[in-house]
Formats: C-alpha cells, structure tokens, sequence
C-alpha cells in the first residue's frame, strides 16, 4: 500500500474520530443545558386522556415572552402569548397571539383580568392553566424566554431580517433612545429587534400588529437558528438559552422535533388565526374582551387541527 495513502487513511481516521468527540461533546454539553431548563407542572388529567395524548400526532405548544419588572418583588408580566400547534404528519401548522390585555377568569385564583397578569399571580404553572381553561385544550409544551434572551440570541446569530409594512419609531423601554424602522426589508440587531416586537401605539391594528411583529422576529430567528453558520456558535447559543429560557420540553423530544422539522419546516403550511374582541374599560381598568362565541370558534379549530382528517383547511373568523 503506499505510504502517502496510508497517511491519507490516518489523517481522514483523526479527523473522524475528533469530530466524534467533539460531537459526543456537544451532545453532553446540550444535555447539560437542557437539564437546567427544566420546569414541571402539576398533572390534571387522568391516564386515559394521558394515553390518548402518547398517541396524538399534533402537539401543541405555548411561548411565553416575559418582560422583567424594575419594581422589588414584582415577578414580571407576559408581554406575548403565542400559541403554536404543529403535525408533521401533514406538514400544517397553526399559530395565533392572545392578546396579553384579553379579560379571562385567572385560574387558582377565582377572579377575571388581564390574562398576562397570571403570571405575576402565580408565575408560568397559573399562566398555562389559565391559558388552557381559555383554549379548552390542554398545552402539552411550555417555552418561556426572557426578552432579554430574545435580545442576546438575536446578536448571537449575527442578527435577523424582517419585511416592515410600514415606518415607525419606538422608544426603548426606559424611553431613552428612540429606534427608527424604514418600510420594506430591515436588518435588525438584538436592541432594535426587541423594540420592533414590542411597537404597538404607532400601529393602527394596536395588539394585532405587534403580535404580527413578533411573529416575524419568532420566524426570523427559526430560519436563522437552523442555518449551517449556527452551529459553529452552539455553544454561545447553549449559554444564552440556558440563561432565558425554561421549558418542559426534554432533552430526549427536543432532539426528536429537531429532526421532524429541520429540514421540512419551511414547507409547512402554516394558517395565522387572529382572536376577535373588544376594547373595554371596566372600572377604570382597559381590558380586551373576547366573546364566549370566539373563544369558542378558536376553541374548535384547534379541534379540527387535531382531527386526524385535518386538511388544512381552517373556517375562518366572521
């Protein structure tokens, strides 16, 4: 055999095997970060509905954006809501926002407000109760991020872009520094892409455009965290989710989701809902109030979603 192809063998063999280990690497390094993600919740359904639900294929997620408070003590509130069920059996998916001002009972605590201020009662177990008792449907995964993390994984990935509908300016949160966002396709930094998210008040649709927004900064981030380039920054990731992120979603199903819509996501037929009420104000206090008969029309199409001979094909809101 000539030498020069024996060392070609060796060198090819070193670089496998140390690409193995880094990779074994990684994969222990993600476990370990996953590990300290990890949030429980209190089981409230009974073994029957728990072995129908091993068997479903539409799951059916919940993301939590939270926003800290300054004030001592104060936990913080949900500054977005966006509800997310996928099935890769059919490449569908559907998502929609509830409004954070939407007036619901707060479930453990016997009284209605502001759906967002179930957090601040009884923190992300009082907000997925509550979100469940207003779907009629159980959440089968959380995932909460600090919008500081949203702002540190935006950089991370070298930034997003989004397609703006219109100009518009907005101040930081501490009414600082005021950010300017030019019609048409913008490049957005982890600062700017935090308060395009969070615009509501030059927006003529109020809550309905920046929950459009934040879908579009959640879409921006998905095409960017599956790109080839983000691997090489996994671990400066790791760390920023492993800071702002809590979840109940195990090591073991993330890694399985990962390989379900890595390379088939952008096919997804994805249906945008938007949920119907009105602005009221009750006892001083704004509140936006969703009908029985709209909670109930959204109720049924996640319902329909579920149905196996789901086809796509959502009735839409009158």
């Amino acid at each position: 055999m000539n030498k020069y192809f024996k060392v070609g063998l060796i060198i090819i063999l070193i670089f496998i095997l140390a690409v193995s280990s880094y990779l074994y690497h990684i994969h222990k390094v993600i476990e370990q970060h996953v590990d300290g993600m990890q949030i429980t919740f209190e089981e409230n359904v009974n073994e029957e509905d728990k072995d129908k639900d091993k068997n479903k294929e539409s799951q059916l997620f919940l993301l939590l954006g939270i926003g800290d408070r300054p004030a001592l003590g104060d936990p913080g509130r949900v500054d977005s809501i966006i509800v997310v069920s996928v099935n890769p059996s059919n490449n569908s998916a559907i998502m929609f926002n509830i409004p954070r001002d939407t007036r619901t009972e707060i479930i453990g605590k016997g009284f209605q407000d502001k759906i967002n201020h179930s957090y601040a009662y009884g923190g992300t177990e009082m907000t997925k109760k509550t979100v469940e008792h207003f779907l009629d449907k159980s959440i089968d995964y959380v995932i909460q991020i600090n919008m500081e993390g949203l702002r540190q994984l935006v950089n991370a990935l070298g930034g997003i872009q989004v397609e703006n509908k219109f100009s518009f300016s907005q101040e930081d949160e501490l009414g600082e520094k005021l950010y300017h966002y030019d019609k048409g396709l913008i490049n957005l930094d982890g600062e700017r892409a935090l308060h395009y998210a969070r615009m509501r008040k030059s927006d003529p649709r109020g809550d309905f455009g920046r929950n459009e927004r934040q879908r579009q900064v959640l879409m921006a981030l998905l095409r960017k965290s599956t790109s080839f380039s983000s691997a090489f920054k996994i671990q400066e990731i790791l760390n920023i989710l492993g800071n702002n992120i809590k979840t109940n979603v195990s090591f073991e199903e993330m890694k399985f989701f990962y390989s379900e819509f890595r390379k088939d996501w952008r096919s997804y037929n994805i249906e945008i809902l938007e949920i119907k009420g009105t602005d009221k104000t009750i006892n001083g206090v704004y509140y936006y109030v969703v009908s029985e008969e709209e909670r109930q029309h959204i109720s049924e199409q996640l319902k329909k979603f579920f149905d196996s001979s789901y086809s796509a094909n959502l009735t839409p809101n009158k």
